[in-house]
Formats: structure tokens, sequence, C-alpha cells
């Protein structure tokens, strides 16, 4: 035994190692623009962004996060931490068009173009605190599961060193053709992950009759909603604020707006999105399974998920679950450090040195990647419980997501008035908990509803005591949001700019007359349409799956 681990466990390992960093040395060599690092050419079809969709939103934090959750609550519960999306789904499919259509390179390029570069400085700076927070927690909750894993052989703290040397490293190389590359086989390996334990632990239990047995102290065991902390009103709040959250995330530009196609970019997406929320339930039945076998008195609930794993993994399959699990944040920290880098050298370096050509561009996006690891690596530390990290997370992200909302939906909402979103917001989301003391699972729900509330108020009220937005911008935005892929000429017509050899576009110069778009009624396609209409019928299929799964669980054999 070396670290917890026996020589096939550590085969698997480095073999996992040597293949990611091997696929980032050769994806280096097709990084030529900002456009490959940062979007990877536009060049992604359907399965490539289903991975890659899944991949940069699920990690080890993910399942270390749901599983620590139904083991504290002592309840299936847990499920929604990360199952709440289940019902917005439908909305997902009606806006990843707006992501592709945008034809920009990143989130902060977007909310410049509608409001201003006022607006983007403020998105771009909050885009870099998010993505730097996501990683640190990704990394966290990653490494809990490793020191788990190899009981305590290999401590968190050194977990955190080698998980973001080699994920760092091939993004810093490959930026997103590498990331997307290596999704795929670091997606397949989270699906292995979810579902592994499942067949071990039912031998080891004794099926359903000694499930049932071993969790009879915890009466609630096999709900999926509580009377306190996680009840109806926590899981309606929670799917509002998911929506809001998702769509300003700052890698959500590359997920759907890497695609080669707009149906490519809306399957991906949606795929990717419906693939993580299948895989919740093996992660929340992970954590019952750690209640039933330890107890959840016995244990720090974030190691339920690795203290399960190696207690029922025989040698060789312990190392692939640790490959598992460094593929799961790896190929997260990898897209963020990817969008970090790319909205530093688009929204600040650029602006500040506008002489700068694609190679000095592309070379200071990687130096940016190198800045991101020294300023992630030490907010690791400063984390104590999976949970509760996420739960800030919860409350933080979607401070911005107001403002993309009305940025979409209302042409009269200015930048003003999406500023005064985002502030009223902040000091909502900041009285609650400091103020109020709405704090845990309790007060998060409250919390949303304010902050959403104040927020949304705010915004309208500002955008109209204030002047509009130039006439001109703004209707070659919604031009932009309206244009299919593959039909630029319209574009080009309205006096938006390409940038030469991309599919990414800009306002006309300022000393450049340019016509204003006359823009008639928005008629959904029948692709728009039907595909609401399937992926709904998706979601109610996920939703009777959880729902029966529990029933089953519960039911006396």
């Amino acid at each position: 035994m070396y670290y917890g681990l026996t020589i096939p466990d550590l085969s698997v390992l480095l073999g996992y190692f040597l293949i990611v960093l091997a696929v980032g040395v050769v994806a280096s060599r097709l990084v030529k623009s900002r456009e490959d690092f940062m979007m990877g050419g536009r060049r992604f079809g359907k399965l490539l962004t289903i991975m890659f969709t899944f991949g940069a939103g699920t990690n080890a934090e993910s399942a270390v996060g749901v599983a620590a959750q139904c083991c504290k609550t002592r309840s299936l519960a847990g499920i929604w931490y990360q199952g709440v999306m289940i019902f917005t789904l439908p909305i997902y499919w009606l806006v990843s068009p707006i992501f592709r259509r945008a034809r920009v390179m990143t989130t902060a390029d977007f909310f410049e173009r509608r409001f201003g570069s006022g607006f983007m400085f403020l998105y771009a700076l909050f885009a870099m605190f998010i993505t730097v927070g996501y990683t640190s927690l990704a990394l966290y909750g990653a490494a809990k599961l490793v020191e788990a894993l190899t009981g305590g052989e290999i401590s968190w703290q050194v977990s955190i060193l080698v998980v973001a040397a080699v994920s760092f490293s091939y993004a810093t190389l490959g930026g997103l053709i590498a990331t997307v590359w290596n999704e795929f086989l670091q997606g397949t390996l989270t699906i292995v992950m979810s579902v592994l334990l499942l067949p071990f632990f039912w031998w080891h239990i004794g099926g359903l009759q000694g499930f049932q047995g071993a969790v009879a102290n915890s009466p609630h065991a096999f709900d999926l909603i509580l009377q306190k902390g996680m009840t109806t009103f926590w899981i309606v709040m929670m799917s509002v604020n998911t929506l809001l959250s998702m769509v300003v995330q700052p890698h959500i530009m590359a997920n759907v707006g890497s695609a080669k196609t707009e149906m490519d970019s809306r399957v991906g997406f949606i795929g990717g999105l419906i693939l993580k929320r299948f895989l919740t339930l093996p992660w929340a039945l992970t954590g019952l399974m750690a209640l039933a076998m330890f107890g959840a008195a016995e244990m720090d609930a974030d190691h339920a998920f690795g203290a399960t794993c190696r207690e029922l993994l025989p040698s060789g399959f312990a190392g692939l679950m640790l490959a598992c699990v460094l593929a799961s944040i790896m190929d997260t920290s990898s897209a963020l450090l990817v969008m970090f880098a790319g909205i530093y050298t688009n929204s600040i370096h650029k602006k500040l040195f506008p002489q700068s050509d694609e190679r000095a561009l592309v070379r200071t996006a990687r130096a940016a990647s190198i800045a991101f690891a020294f300023i992630v690596l030490p907010l690791c530390y400063s984390f104590t419980d999976v949970p509760a990290a996420m739960r800030f997370m919860f409350k933080t992200v979607p401070l911005m997501g107001i403002a993309f909302f009305l940025a979409v939906l209302w042409p009269r909402a200015n930048r003003y008035g999406a500023l005064s979103s985002f502030v009223v917001a902040l000091g909502a989301m900041l009285y609650s908990q400091y103020i109020l003391g709405w704090t845990g699972d309790h007060g998060l729900p409250k919390t949303i509803l304010l902050y959403l509330a104040l927020g949304t108020i705010a915004g309208v009220v500002v955008s109209l005591a204030t002047p509009r937005e130039d006439p001109g911008r703004t209707s070659r935005f919604f031009l932009l949001l309206r244009t299919p892929i593959g039909q630029e000429q319209i574009l080009h017509d309205a006096g938006l700019m390409e940038i030469p050899g991309t599919g990414s576009f800009e306002e006309p110069p300022p000393d450049r007359s340019a016509p204003i778009p006359k823009l008639g009624p928005l008629r959904p396609s029948r692709a728009t349409v039907w595909g609401t209409i399937i992926v709904a019928v998706i979601a109610v299929l996920l939703i009777a799956m959880i729902k029966l799964t529990a029933m089953w669980l519960r039911h006396p054999v």
C-alpha cells in the first residue's frame, strides 16, 4: 500500500494523468487566436457539447455536496441541492440560443454590447470573483473526497495542490480545445463515479430489506420534502434562483457559444443539464448509504461519499474512483480557468492595451491562467463545510442574473437600472444574512425572495427614471439575438462588424454611421416549440423517476 492505495489503484491513476496532460500538449498546437483559446474555434458538435456542459457543471463538489446534505439531513431531500434545476429545464431550451446568437467570446462582452463598458467592467470583476470561488470550492470538495478515499494517507491540503497542478497545466496549454477534448473522457469517468458504488452497496447491505433496516432510526430517510429547512418553499425559490444563476455563470457562454451550429448548442447544452440531473439520484443515494453504514453522528458529512467508496470498492476500483474524482474536478476547474483568463484578456487587458495583436493576447490569456492558480489556491484552504460553501455560491451568483433578464426581455432597461438591480440585490442579500439572521437552509429561500423582488423593482424603476440606451445599439443587440446562425449577412447590413476569421461581432466604430434595424414581431420557430415540449416531458419523467425511487425504497418488503 502506498498513500492508502494499492499498486493497481496507482497504475490507473498514473495512466489517467498522462492522458490528460498529453491532450493538453496536442491541443496547444491548435491555439492560434483568442477565439481558439476561449471558444475552441466554435468547432464542437452535439456530443462534445453535451459532455462539455455536463463536465464543466459537474464535479466532485456536486456529488460530495449532495451526499453530505443527505447525510446531514438524514433524508433523500438533499437531492435538491443539485436537482432543483429539473423544474426549469424547458426554459433553458428557450434561453440557450441567446448565448450562441450573441456571437461574443465572453458574457462580459455580452453585457458591454447591451449596457456599455462601465457595466461590462462590473460584470468582469464579478465573473472573475465567481470563477475563483467556484474553482476553490470544487477543489476543496474533491480534496475532501480524496482524503476519505485514501483513509487520510493523502490529506485534503496536499490533494488540492496535486489536482490543481494537473488541471491548470493542460488548460493553460490547450485552452478550451484541451478542456472540451478532455471533457469527453472526464465526463464519462464522472458518470462511472456516480453509479459505481450502487451494486457494491446493494450486495453489502443485503438488498432493500437490509437498507431499510440500516436507516430505521431515520424516519424521514426517504422523504423528498422536509417540514423544516428543505421545504416546498425552499424548492420553489431555489428553482428560480438556479435560473438566475445559470445565465450569468462565466463558463456558460463557452458551453453554448462554442458549438458549431445553433441546434448543436441547444441539444448539447440541454443534454448536459439533463444528464447531470439524472445523476443527482445516485449521489443522493450515496449519502443515505453512508448514513446506513456509518451513522450520521460518527463521521464528517463531507467524507460521506469518499468513506463509502473506500469501504466498498475492491483493489483497482478505488484507483478508478479516484481517477473519476480527479476527472470531475479537472474538467470544471480547467473550464473556469479559461473563462477567467478570457474575461481578463478581453474585458480588461485589451481595453488597457488596445494595440495588442492576437499572439500577444493569447500570451496574456495564458499568463492570466497562471495568475488564476495563485489566487485560487489560498482560498481553497478557507473552506470548512461543502454544503455551507455551496449555499454561499447559491446566494451570490444569481445577483447578476436580474440584469441579464432585464437585458434580454425588456428593451427599455438601461445601464443604470442594471447597476441598481445588482447593488440593491447585493444589499438585500447582506441585510438578510447579517441583520435579519436568515442563515442555513431555513433562511435561504427567504433571502432569495427578498433580493429577487427588491433587485427587480430597483432595475425597473431606475430604468424608467433615467435616459434610454442609444436606440441603434439596443436595436442591433436585439437583432443579434433574433438572427439565426448562418444568416450573418443581416448583421453586416445593419453595420455590425465581424472580427476577421471568427464568429464574433462588434459594434461599428463611433465615427461610422449605421442604420437602425427595424424589428418585426418575434415568432418562435418549430424547433423552439417542439423542443420546449420534449424537454418538459423529460423533466416530468425525471421528477417521476425520483419520486418512484423514493416510494420504492420506503415501501415495506
